[in-house]
């Protein structure tokens, strides 16, 4: 599929309301995520903009995915992971064309870098990440987590904390995770007026999901089982 968007902000997120509105609620959330961290942390207000405009559009790539892979229940093939992999590049491309600026760009292409060096597209670690880039990630692994997707329910807030903590320094970049653990929750949801996603009330992961989770972020597992965490890919 190919799309072609014109106008300002909210008029792209509309199109993407209109194409895929799952994709649109999870984008909202992780802006909204987002900026709550970056003004915790006393951002400057450039920064956190970029973190903004950066959060809503880093899945923008998604809407040239076929609706197929996005929805599917079950394990991806090599060939459609190998597909859905490459909506940073596709959205880095969109929004060049609508002429958005680099550190949004940078969020939008590198928003699956792993602090360990174990993401994609770069293979960026560490320091060559840059620090919205790391803050929108975690809220977007975090979203994920805490939503139901197709193939799995949702994880409570406490689980998914839980779990982005074990990989803080390794996949995550510690200084954002510690700043999500310490967020009051009532700034991890949405609003009251978001529909509540049901999930394990309490705040423990089954070990089977865990272990979903876990591999879905191996490298070397990500390319036979999408796993638990693949909605955010």
């Amino acid at each position: 599929m190919s799309i072609s968007i014109v106008g300002g902000l909210e008029d792209i997120m509309s199109a993407m309301e209109a194409r895929c509105p799952a994709v649109a609620a999870h984008c909202r959330r992780v802006s909204l995520y987002s900026v709550r961290l970056a003004t915790q942390y006393g951002l400057d207000a450039e920064t956190v903009e970029a973190i903004r405009v950066g959060g809503l559009l880093h899945d923008l790539g998604k809407l040239e995915v076929p609706p197929r892979l996005l929805d599917k229940p079950g394990r991806l093939t090599e060939r459609e992971w190998h597909r859905l992999r490459r909506h940073p590049e596709t959205g880095l491309a969109l929004v060049d064309r609508l002429g958005f600026g680099s550190r949004v760009a940078e969020i939008v292409l590198y928003h699956h870098e792993r602090f360990d060096g174990s993401g994609y597209p770069d293979s960026l670690a560490a320091d060559h990440i840059p620090w919205p880039v790391r803050i929108v990630s975690v809220m977007d692994a975090f979203d994920a987590l805490t939503s139901p997707r197709p193939y799995r329910a949702a994880l409570s807030f406490d689980a998914a904390r839980s779990l982005l903590a074990r990989e803080a320094g390794t996949r995550y970049c510690p200084w954002v995770v510690a700043g999500l653990l310490s967020l009051p929750p009532a700034l991890l949801r949405p609003g009251d007026s978001e529909p509540s996603h049901h999930c394990r009330p309490d705040g423990c992961p089954s070990p089977a999901a865990l272990l979903n989770a876990t591999q879905a972020w191996n490298r070397h597992a990500a390319l036979a089982d999408h796993g638990c965490l693949a909605a955010t890919a």
